[in-house]
């Protein structure tokens, strides 16, 4: 094959980035790196488009502004492919399938196309069973990944997963941050299901030790060194083995993998099986095996094929007439009323709502995750100030017994002292006894008698009063 061949690639939209719009740019900047010259057409441009343009691609979304015809065309998406096959009914192509079911991958019937190329065994089985190709004319080549654009690890991966992202149309499943918290994994999520869309999301993942995704996110994540469990809205599949990677491989990490219905055990199921050698061993392989460079090599012999060898088609303005026909049949409103374009239209709307409701789902879930996170301080803050209350409940208990039994002390010193006091009385009450005794044998007065026995009594209150003070602490009088 000559180099430096024009190739136009097509795609039905360049505005967001979806799974098609990396690979359309990954291609074109792969083959311009090769030495090619790589257009883009699509009638809808955007993000995507403005990064081609930046690297010195030519973007278009008018197969008029061509001037002259490329060498090659490399079609997605069945109504893009028609025009350019239209526009430039003389140049050889190839039509890329990327989903068994989704109606913009169904293929143009043209005999331009001299080879269709699927992306996994569902769409193979798309293009044979349900299209009517010629198995012949068909050939699988597996998805890739621009190694180029993905950064060493800051760290290797964990022995058990401490952070976990769910990737593209994973974000969308609420019970991944759900298993995620019941095993203390902090979780995040990037995808247009979220208000996190990045550009570039290799540096992103790179950071991760568990992935959540499907299809092409999941061939990402595990190139980024990532342990991935496959799931999305559509089912969920498990964690990528060394034991299951070439049967996921062989299915894209997609739909044919995803036969069980997404719960929270299941997910906790598969976040169990995580294993650290393991998962590092699938990274190798899937890096060896889809490295976009390997893939490139591929479609450049397959270019070659049909542009000088085998798979050259042969075209007749009769074959070209009658797939323009068929092309006009199938996709353009033939009577007043045809839903077929408003219901395109209003399919597209639909889609956008489901992807704000399922960010709203995901926001909700995320909101009710951080209330319960929150409840769950609070009891454990209550429980502490309870358990404090109760701490210092005890402790004033015990200064409550401690000063019981301070009283009781001066209570039994009080009375040590009442008892000395009254030893101490009954000696003068004798003297008096003696003293009036004497008096009564002098023949004293009796009001003499009195008058000592009122100065004896009041000797004896003194005395007493004295002592209550100092048990009393009040000062003692002189």
């Amino acid at each position: 094959m000559r180099n430096g061949l024009t190739v136009l690639l097509t795609n039905i939209w360049l505005a967001n980035r979806g799974g098609s719009e990396i690979v359309v740019r990954d291609f074109a900047t792969g083959l311009l790196r090769r030495g090619h010259r790589p257009i883009v057409y699509s009638p809808e441009l955007g993000e995507i488009a403005a990064e081609l343009t930046a690297k010195g691609v030519v973007v278009i979304d008018d197969l008029r502004k061509l001037a002259e015809p490329p060498d090659l065309i490399h079609a997605h998406h069945s109504i893009p492919c028609g025009e350019a096959l239209i526009r430039f009914p003389n140049v050889p192509a190839i039509f890329v399938c990327h989903a068994f079911v989704t109606w913009v991958e169904a293929p143009a019937h043209f005999p331009q196309i001299g080879a269709y190329v699927a992306l996994d065994e569902a769409c193979r089985d798309r293009l044979v069973h349900a299209e009517g190709i010629d198995p012949e004319r068909v050939l699988v080549l597996r998805n890739a990944v621009d190694l180029q654009r993905i950064p060493v690890r800051p760290r290797p991966l964990m022995d058990r997963p401490k952070r976990a992202v769910a990737f593209g149309k994973a974000a969308a499943v609420p019970e991944l941050r759900a298993a995620c918290d019941r095993l203390d994994i902090e979780f995040d999520a990037i995808g247009y299901e979220t208000d996190r869309v990045l550009a570039f999301p290799e540096p992103e993942l790179v950071k991760y030790d568990l992935v959540f995704g499907s299809a092409r996110a999941a061939l990402e994540a595990l190139c980024c060194g990532c342990a991935v469990v496959v799931c999305d809205a559509r089912g969920f599949a498990g964690l990528v083995t060394s034991n299951n990677f070439e049967a996921f491989r062989a299915r894209n990490f997609g739909l044919r993998t995803l036969g069980e219905p997404v719960t929270v055990e299941r997910c906790i199921e598969g976040i169990r099986r995580y294993d650290r050698m393991d998962a590092i061993a699938v990274s190798q392989r899937a890096r060896q095996e889809a490295d976009l460079e390997k893939l490139l090599d591929a479609f450049q012999q397959l270019y070659a094929d049909v542009l000088e060898g085998s798979r050259r088609p042969h075209i007749t303005p009769q074959a070209h007439e009658h797939a323009m026909a068929r092309f006009l049949f199938e996709n353009l409103p033939r009577r007043p009323g045809d839903t077929r374009w408003p219901w395109i239209s209003e399919r597209h709307d639909l889609q956008n709502s489901i992807n704000s409701l399922a960010a709203q789902l995901a926001e909700a879930s995320h909101l009710i995750a951080r209330a319960e996170q929150t409840a769950n301080e609070t009891r454990r803050e209550f429980d502490a100030r309870l358990a404090e209350v109760f701490d210092r409940l005890a402790k004033t208990e015990q200064a409550g017994s401690d000063a019981r039994l301070v009283l009781e002390a001066k209570l039994a010193e009080a009375g040590e002292r009442a008892t000395t006091a009254e030893r101490e009385a009954a000696q003068p009450r004798r003297e008096l006894d003696t003293q009036l005794a004497a008096a009564a044998h002098r023949g004293a007065s009796h009001e003499e008698a009195l008058r000592h026995l009122a100065d004896l009594k009041r000797s004896r209150l003194l005395k007493f009063g004295r002592l209550l003070r100092g048990m009393t602490g009040r000062p003692i009088p002189y």
